[in-house]
């Protein structure tokens, strides 16, 4: 079978990000700063058609480069959409896009003997990676996973003087009403005061409580993440203090083109009680609106000890895959 798109490795930069910005399924995820704070080596492609690029693929890659392994801080890779050409309708944006897909597949299985993609909510079509080498049992396949997300709307966050005014309001859980209406009354208060070192700190917290115990590197580069994306401009760090000024609970943001990304959440266990942890999500949403978000992901809900909290949000639940190839692909005898 000959192939159509081939994939030619680039560098990261100005160009590379105004693809991902472009990309209807381009994310922070793959935006160069982001990439660069990541303890991870991560290679960028490009995916040509003749010259012209019609897709991109970003990775993150093991130590050796011979493996494309995923990163806990790299949410979505993988696949990266260029805007429909001019006069492609429907049925041939999603025809170039299978063809895309089957060619990316096969090329990233000869590159790396273990592949790990974390496609975007946007990539909904992965038939391309599930059938290739389809029916061969001496070849790699693709296997998928079924993951979840989910996108919360800020309509209506900007302009309103209440929070019964927000469309999304009467969709959040009852108790997370209470607790909105309580950080009003109590007078809790959310500032950007906080330091990516204060995020950490309380990270560890956070974690300690669910008896999980985050190494120090890990702690590091998620603090060191955080000072990059707020030094670059994508990301805003919120903190929200009791009425006595105690600091409660925090929240980082990251921005691009279309959204916004719930980071990483943390809070002070002692402090649990009080409704900083709903106030902290709730005043951030508003934030974010007045500068022009429409929607947030509040970056998976897959874990049975923190999803209930996103969900209880009124947020929209989306899937996405996780693919993984293991293996090399067999040598091909000479003709």
């Amino acid at each position: 079978m000959t192939t159509q798109y081939r994939l030619e490795e680039t560098t990261p930069g100005a160009q590379w990000d105004a693809f991902v910005e472009a990309s209807p399924n381009g994310t922070i995820f793959s935006l160069s700063a982001y990439l660069a704070a990541v303890r991870q080596p991560s290679r960028l492609y490009w995916c040509l058609n003749g010259n012209e690029r019609r897709a991109a693929v970003a990775v993150t890659e093991s130590a050796d480069g011979t493996c494309a392994v995923q990163h806990d801080f790299v949410i979505h890779n993988g696949i990266l959409f260029a805007p429909p050409a001019n006069k492609q309708n429907r049925s041939t944006v999603l025809s170039e896009r299978f063809e895309i897909a089957t060619d990316v597949a096969a090329a990233l299985s000869r590159r790396y003997a273990r592949v790990e993609l974390a496609l975007s909510p946007q990539v909904t079509d992965i038939r391309p990676f599930l059938w290739h080498n389809y029916g061969r049992d001496d070849a790699p396949q693709y296997v998928a996973d079924v993951r979840y997300t989910a996108y919360a709307s800020l309509a209506g966050f900007a302009d309103a003087a209440t929070p019964e005014d927000v469309p999304l309001f009467p969709e959040i859980s009852y108790s997370r009403r209470q607790e909105v209406r309580k950080a009003l009354k109590t007078g809790v208060r959310t500032t950007e005061d906080a330091t990516p070192d204060d995020l950490s700190a309380f990270y560890a917290l956070t974690m300690a409580r669910q008896s999980i115990d985050v190494e120090r590197e890990r702690l590091d580069e998620l603090r060191d993440l955080a000072a990059a994306v707020l030094a670059g401009g994508f990301g805003r760090l919120f903190a929200t203090r009791t009425p006595e000024g105690e600091l409660a609970a925090m929240a980082l943001f990251g921005m691009d083109s279309k959204r916004a990304y719930y980071l990483f959440g943390a809070g002070d266990p002692h402090l649990r009680n009080t409704p900083c942890g709903t106030a902290v999500l709730w005043d951030a949403f508003g934030q974010l609106a007045r500068a022009g978000v429409t929607e947030v992901d509040l970056e998976g809900v897959n874990s049975p000890r923190r999803g209930w909290f996103k969900l209880s949000f009124g947020a929209d639940i989306l899937p996405y895959y996780q693919l993984v190839k293991d293996g090399p692909e067999p040598v091909m005898p000479e003709q």
